[in-house]
């Protein structure tokens, strides 16, 4: 029974903090030192009216988000991207993400990781290379990236309680929150954003410091891309 309620307790706090993977939420705000801040709890979830457990896939997004999953057997050598989804009714949700634009989220969320890479990135001069990342987001968020298969998802219930809330009476609102497993052959992709590398190059002006650059980009990229 303590094992089912702390996973009651983890769901809840990470459905309450997720946001779309495509759209990185900004770090919120902390609390004032004198407001109480009440964990969401969990209603209900997908697994509650059949007694089902919570699958593993769900309680490795949680434990380590996208690339816990990956590191599940049917996942092996897969690229994994969860989507989010969440509304007022349960119906109403689970068909906003059976709705959802699946390749142009994952497109937009594919580009986020394209900046975060190659701001970290160690290539030298950068101010010779802003044109040609403009250029690599900019193609890599416009493209379709097809074949991603669709996996399972999970949704659950949450109750959310007022900011500094002394008991639990004091409910704020509730939601319900879906997540959604999406996934690629790791190898395809990387190929896909490989090409996408060396489409953006060509209308940048090229100079040997610009195509050293360049190239020393593309192979950092290459080379660490598809880990965390």
């Amino acid at each position: 029974m303590k094992k089912i309620f702390s996973v009651l307790l983890v769901l809840a706090a990470v459905f309450a903090i997720a946001s779309c993977v495509s759209e990185p939420a900004p770090a919120p705000e902390g609390p004032k030192p004198s407001e109480t801040v009440l964990t969401p709890d969990v209603l209900e979830h997908k697994g509650t009216a059949l007694g089902a457990n919570v699958p593993a896939w769900t309680m490795a997004y949680i434990e380590g988000g996208a690339q816990g999953v990956e590191k599940l057997p049917e996942y092996k050598g897969k690229y994994v991207i969860v989507l989010d989804s969440e509304g007022q009714s349960k119906q109403g949700t689970i068909a906003a993400m059976d709705n959802m634009d699946a390749p142009v989220q994952i497109a937009r969320y594919l580009s986020t990781r394209v900046q975060q890479k190659f701001a970290g990135a160690q290539v030298g001069d950068r101010n010779q290379l802003e044109e040609y990342f403009e250029n690599v987001v900019k193609t890599v968020s416009e493209a379709r990236f097809s074949g991603f298969a669709t996996g399972p998802d999970w949704w659950v219930y949450l109750q959310y309680y007022k900011p500094g809330a002394k008991s639990k009476s004091e409910v704020d609102r509730r939601i319900y929150r879906v997540i959604k497993v999406y996934s690629l052959d790791a190898k395809i992709l990387q190929h896909r954003l490989n090409k996408s590398l060396h489409d953006a190059a060509a209308p940048v002006a090229k100079t040997p410091e610009t195509q050293r650059a360049m190239t020393a980009a593309q192979t950092a990229f290459s080379a660490g891309f598809l880990t965390p």
